[in-house]
């Protein structure tokens, strides 16, 4: 039997905590990117 639009939205990730993720995830590695930078460069 195939669940109603109402059922499976409960189950979904919220699209704000997706578009959170992402963006805290790409500037954590932007910043890892950045340091990397400058130790490499110090030496």
């Amino acid at each position: 039997m195939a669940k109603t639009r109402r059922e499976t939205r409960g189950e979904k990730i919220p699209r704000g905590l997706w578009i959170r993720v992402l963006l805290y995830g790409l500037v954590g590695h932007l910043f890892a990117a950045f340091l990397i930078f400058l130790f490499t460069v110090g030496e």
